[in-house]
């Protein structure tokens, strides 16, 4: 089965250079450096049992962002800890412009695809966004309280504050379609 990339349509595609898995772990270098498995027990940990990361996935991703040059390596007691290049801390430039067209591009074509299926399959989808919503991950207390916990209050509370104001919008919106009906 092929794969679609955001570039289905667009006039400037974007295409990381690395993957979310690299991602993850220039992001845990960021923090300093660290060596490979230490990265590994890390991820286990962070995705409790969601995901569970294996070495034969983390380290051909540390040595392809070596290749990438976005990592370097240094020895210490026959043990590779890993640092975070210069190059390697601009991917989280490129990574913003991708989420921001990639979230933008998925959210219209979702909206195309629920246009055009049939009343069934609109039934069946509603189903699966309810699913989603009572799973509440997205902007839960504790996706927001990690999201801010270590930013400053200057940036925190204008941040927390619009996102109650985007909620209520969306609530006014909701009762306005309730009172449709």
């Amino acid at each position: 089965m092929s794969t679609m990339s955001l570039s289905i349509n667009s006039k400037s595609p974007i295409k990381m250079p690395v993957s979310p898995l690299q991602i993850l772990l220039l992001t845990q270098l960021e923090e300093g450096s660290k060596y490979g498995y230490e990265m590994l027990k890390q991820l286990k940990d962070e995705f409790e049992g969601t995901w569970t990361p294996k070495t034969g996935t983390v380290y051909p991703a540390l040595k392809s962002l070596q290749k990438k040059g976005f990592v370097d390596t240094l020895d210490k007691d026959g043990t590779d800890f890993y640092h975070i290049t210069e190059d390697g801390k601009a991917i989280f430039e490129l990574m913003e412009s991708h989420v921001l067209e990639s979230v933008d591009f998925s959210v219209k074509y979702v909206s195309v695809i629920f246009n055009w299926l049939s009343t069934e399959r609109k039934q069946g989808a509603i189903e699966l966004m309810n699913k989603l919503a009572q799973k509440e991950q997205f902007l839960s207390q504790s996706v927001l309280r990690s999201f801010t916990e270590s930013i400053d209050t200057d940036i925190r509370e204008p941040f927390l504050r619009q996102i109650k104001d985007m909620a209520e919008k969306r609530l006014v919106a909701i009762n306005a379609l309730l009172e449709d009906y």
